[in-house]
């Protein structure tokens, strides 16, 4: 069982304890995060330059590099150990779902936080996201770990912060997206790194 929380909600879990554990940086947690990365950023961030002149906004775009789709994340106070990671890998190899387009054809100004997210909303497609985070999901629990399910999972793109509230607005241009691929990234001392991807065949 791992011991470990879910990124993206409240329940906890159980971990193997590793034979030893990587310092971390202090107050910063180790997490590994599933996510979808856009195949062609261009198109999405094009649309922000649009959107910001329009809703007068000063927030400073995200890198287009950055862009995604946030699925499932783990995360611990300290180091995640190597045979937690390993599981995690293994358990993404065992997903199995098929290529889809994701359209994203709104924005809305998300009220958590300060300054608060503006956020491109999925129409096409978000089902498929959904099945794919409940893949992922059922994958790590089949692998020992005892993860909940989001409630109300939403999937978004986040494209930069904002005071201003945006509300929800249709794109006069949707974006469509293929999604070929899922992948994992891990943040450790502050540091981003991608650990794995796996296909989606289509």
């Amino acid at each position: 069982m791992h011991q470990l929380q879910f990124d993206f909600g409240t329940s906890s879990l159980g971990q193997r304890p590793p034979a030893r554990r990587a310092r971390q940086a202090r107050g910063v947690p180790d997490k590994l995060m599933f996510r979808l990365h856009p195949g062609q950023p261009g198109p999405v961030a094009a649309t922000v330059d649009t959107i910001r002149h329009a809703h007068c906004l000063t927030g400073n775009p995200r890198d287009p590099g950055h862009l995604h789709v946030s699925l499932v994340g783990l995360q611990d106070s300290r180091a995640i150990g190597d045979a937690t990671v390993q599981d995690v890998l293994a358990a993404a190899a065992k997903v199995r779902a098929m290529a889809f387009d994701l359209v994203f054809d709104r924005i809305v100004s998300f009220r958590n936080g300060e300054p608060k997210p503006l956020v491109l909303l999925c129409g096409a497609g978000a089902d498929l996201v959904v099945d794919l985070e409940r893949r992922i999901v059922d994958a790590l629990n089949n692998m020992g770990f005892g993860l909940r399910r989001r409630a109300g999972f939403v999937p978004h793109c986040t494209l930069l912060y904002d005071n201003k509230l945006v509300p929800e607005t249709p794109l006069d241009r949707p974006i469509i997206v293929r999604v070929e691929e899922f992948h994992l990234l891990r943040s450790q001392d502050g540091r981003r790194r991608s650990i794995g991807s796996w296909p989606l065949p289509g």
